[in-house]
């Protein structure tokens, strides 16, 4: 059991880190790329374990009077926390139910940037568990730059899939493909936002 005092920063740390291990799992995964439907079953339980997270918690909180950070912030980090998830399980899903063939070189590329994003949320979040608010910043300022590139990877991805097909079937899979992936770094954008949002108020 969680150490009251630090309950909720060690139950944020540890979603942190099982998203850290889905985006792995994800890049190990397209690296070693058979079929979709085998991506897709790596990254589940990732997915099935950060509901579980958030949901200990919601109970927490529910059970708490006093919290370290406003009720409103650590909540709304969970729940940020585990749109990155589900943007996970839901990319490896469209892999599968698109009968994806074979990887590309965007996709490794989108890969790697949900991991750079993932390695600097983490630290972002080990800062907060050491309540080092102002080291926050660094790794939310490393975040939104890649996000900036997640933007330009969906930008060049799209543009060289009508580039080198005409096949609508193909255009229309592709395309939702990778804005799923780059909605991905959005996602850690939003997460970014509330941390930089609680160094304001808290440092």
């Amino acid at each position: 059991m969680f150490k009251k005092q630090n309950q909720f920063f060690d139950m944020l740390l540890q979603v942190t880190e099982n998203i850290s291990a889905a985006a792995a799992a994800f890049q190990k995964g397209l690296k070693n790329y058979q079929n979709g439907e085998q991506l897709f079953a790596a990254i589940k339980p990732f997915e099935a374990q950060g509901d579980e997270y958030t949901h200990q918690i919601i109970r927490a909180l529910n059970a708490t009077y006093m919290t370290p950070i406003d009720r409103e912030d650590i909540l709304a980090l969970a729940s940020k926390l585990d749109d990155v998830l589900d943007g996970l399980e839901a990319a490896a899903n469209r892999f599968d139910l698109f009968h994806i063939s074979a990887v590309d070189n965007f996709m490794h590329d989108f890969a790697a940037n949900i991991m750079d994003c993932a390695n600097e949320l983490e630290q972002a979040m080990k800062a907060l568990h050491r309540r080092k608010m102002l080291e926050i910043r660094q790794y939310t300022v490393r975040i939104n730059e890649l996000e900036n590139v997640g933007d330009k990877l969906m930008r060049d991805s799209i543009k060289s899939l009508f580039a080198r097909t005409s096949d609508p079937v193909d255009i229309i899979k592709y395309k939702e493909l990778y804005e799923l992936l780059e909605g991905i770094s959005d996602s850690y954008e939003d997460v970014a936002d509330i941390l930089e949002s609680i160094v304001m108020t808290n440092a």
